[in-house]
């Protein structure tokens, strides 16, 4: 008794707390202390839920939420899409070699980062051998199981069926629920899963996780849009490393959305944490899957027509849908007819010629990768969500680069930003601005937050740099006229921090991003801090003497400083302080890898 009395005298915030390191066995037993211990358990274990876009999953999810008292407690639900690694699997069997795996690092500072080792790899053992066979058989019955669902659930049009399920759901959650996030993970046995970015799964694999992410995306915004329910915060694969949706995805479903009603569902949205991706490759097979029946025929027209001019040796620059120019037109690209309704052989020579290649993957010299739909979708759907007031962007990189063609040409994806500007969307409570792995035009940055004076906190993560003006030729520059246009020049300029990381310029000659060879952010003349070393934001520079300061925070009163930076020339790297030495446990290889992770890589 006493020990329930105890119990009873702790804080709900204390108790919430408690309730975080306990095991689900300590969590049961405590729901009978008390009523007030058995809600907060309750709210605890029910507050996030996960659930799939099955019928299994889906009446889970619908009991929860009938339930009069369980159903209110929950807050966030997070749909994900899941894939069975069976090709995976074999091809460990095949090799018999293990990757070593995760490892956690840790700097002065005590932050700490888990990160993927790739090699050397291990020989497995008899016993690992035996598990991943079992695990594989297992997944081989689910798999089958799963295909032919899908197949049926495709051909019969039942896809309706759980658009309308997963609307009632949130129907039932209308005033409670406050997040809706997407996420995506593969399955490697029961109750083992494995994050989409991990070194052992071969790339039929996740090409197949891609095109199971953009169909949950598609029919779980359709039934957002259906239900009409105000949820606030939207997360789109934000927390999947190694999986988005593609853009070109977002643009071609986005009529179909609309249609559905999705422009009121995104009036009340709050905060997006979208992660879009360059152009993927689904295959013809997966397009009724990603993009649905009707969508799907068109999309096959299109793909045939440009296969066509490749096998045609067509420049690219010439090919349907796309423009070589920022301010040129695209190529007519009028797929409504039937010319491209049917063609084996046209597909049978696709198949071919995608299998010699890396699949899903495109070259950067491609149509598909460089028509103009892969760049409006994104800022087509912000302008419905007029109330936002945190909106982070983060784009992972998928294509491979083609070395004898020249020249990279990633830097085509700053028109994914320009967009945004160029359609001179507002956000008039907007306060909070995270870029992640975006290529933009630094004039497209300067005046978006001159436009938005009212923005109190920018992150630029891995942000890389498409041009090169007079005046915006390094990201320090960038920075001070960002702050001369917002704080300097506006009376009401709210920008209180500046979050920098990895700011580059996009590779246009080179091979690989640009996460190798970062800007410097250390001023003038200006020292190494101790914090700065102790947390591994500066590092060797890889193209000159001296430090790199990659990394930094710049609170309101360096911003509002008319000599940020000092002198910003080329070359400018700062001093050292003789008593605070470079680390000598700078993690140079790991965090390349971590930021491989994040925003991808060239492939090829």
């Amino acid at each position: 008794m006493g020990q329930r009395a105890a119990l009873n005298n702790v804080s709900q915030e204390v108790l919430e707390n408690i309730l975080i390191f306990l095991s689900l066995g300590d969590l049961k037993s405590l729901r009978f202390v008390s009523r007030r211990t058995s809600l907060s358990v309750a709210r605890k274990c029910f507050m996030r839920h996960t659930t799939t876009l099955t019928s299994s999953g889906l009446s889970s999810t619908e009991a929860l939420m009938r339930n009069d008292m369980l159903g209110r407690l929950v807050r966030h639900i997070r749909v994900i899409a899941e894939c069975f690694a069976v090709d995976s699997a074999q091809h460990t069997l095949e090799s018999g070699e293990y990757y070593p795996g995760e490892v956690v690092v840790t700097n002065d500072h005590c932050d700490t980062f888990t990160v993927q080792i790739s090699y050397p790899k291990k020989k497995g053992t008899n016993e690992q051998l035996a598990h991943t066979l079992n695990c594989l058989r297992w997944m081989q019955k689910h798999a089958a199981a799963k295909k032919i669902s899908e197949t049926t659930t495709l051909n019969s049009g039942s896809e309706e069926s759980f658009v309308d399920r997963l609307a009632a759901i949130f129907a039932l959650g209308a005033g409670f629920l406050t997040t809706l996030e997407l996420d995506a993970r593969f399955i490697e046995g029961p109750n083992r899963y494995s994050k989409p970015v991990s070194d052992h799964i071969v790339d039929s694999d996740r090409r197949q996780l891609w095109a199971d992410a953009s169909r949950v995306y598609r029919l779980t915004m359709t039934a957002l849009a259906r239900s009409g329910v105000a949820i606030p915060d939207l997360r789109i694969y934000c927390n999947t490393t190694g999986c988005s949706v593609p853009s070109y995805d977002v643009t071609v479903g986005l009529p179909t959305l609309l249609h559905a009603g999705l422009a009121n569902s995104c009036a009340n949205v709050k905060t997006l944490a979208l992660s879009f991706s360059t152009r993927v490759d689904h295959g013809l097979e997966g397009l009724g899957m990603v993009y649905g029946a009707h969508v799907a025929t068109r999309e096959k027209r299109k793909q045939r027509r440009h296969w066509d001019q490749n096998q045609d040796e067509v420049e690219w620059f010439q090919a349907d849908g796309v423009a070589e120019f920022a301010d040129s037109a695209p190529v007519d690209f009028d797929v409504d007819g039937s010319d491209y309704d049917s063609d084996e052989e046209t597909d049978a020579i696709i198949r071919d010629a995608k299998g010699s290649e890396i699949l899903g993957r495109y070259g950067d010299n491609t149509p598909e990768a460089l028509c103009q739909d892969n760049f409006p979708g994104i800022s087509q759907l912000l302008v419905h969500m007029i109330n936002l007031e945190s909106l982070d962007l983060h784009m992972f990189q998928t294509l491979e680069y083609e070395a004898y063609d020249g020249g990279s040409r990633l830097f085509f994806y700053a028109r994914v930003f320009q967009a945004i500007v160029d359609q001179g969307l507002m956000f008039c409570h907007l306060r909070h601005l995270a870029l992640r792995g975006l290529c933009i035009n630094a004039s497209d940055l300067v005046s978006f937050l001159e436009r938005h004076g009212q923005i109190e906190n920018l992150e630029l993560h891995h942000v890389m740099r498409s041009d090169s003006l007079p005046g915006l030729q390094s990201w320090k520059e960038v920075l001070k006229e960002i702050c001369r246009r917002t704080i300097l020049g506006q009376a009401g300029g709210s920008l209180a921090r500046v979050f920098c990381s990895d700011l580059g310029v996009v590779p246009r000659t080179a091979r690989g991003l640009s996460y190798d060879r970062p800007e410097s952010l250390l001023g003038d003349n200006e020292e190494l801090k101790q914090e700065w070393i102790d947390r591994w934001w500066c590092g060797p520079s890889s193209v000159s003497a001296g430090p790199l300061l990659h990394t930094r925070e710049l609170p309101r009163d360096e911003l509002a400083r008319a000599d940020l930076f000092g002198g910003v020339g080329a070359g400018n790297h700062g001093r050292i302080n003789i008593d605070r030495p470079m680390p000598t446990n700078y993690p140079t290889n790991e965090l390349r890898v971590l930021r491989e992770e994040r925003y991808g890589t060239t492939y090829g």
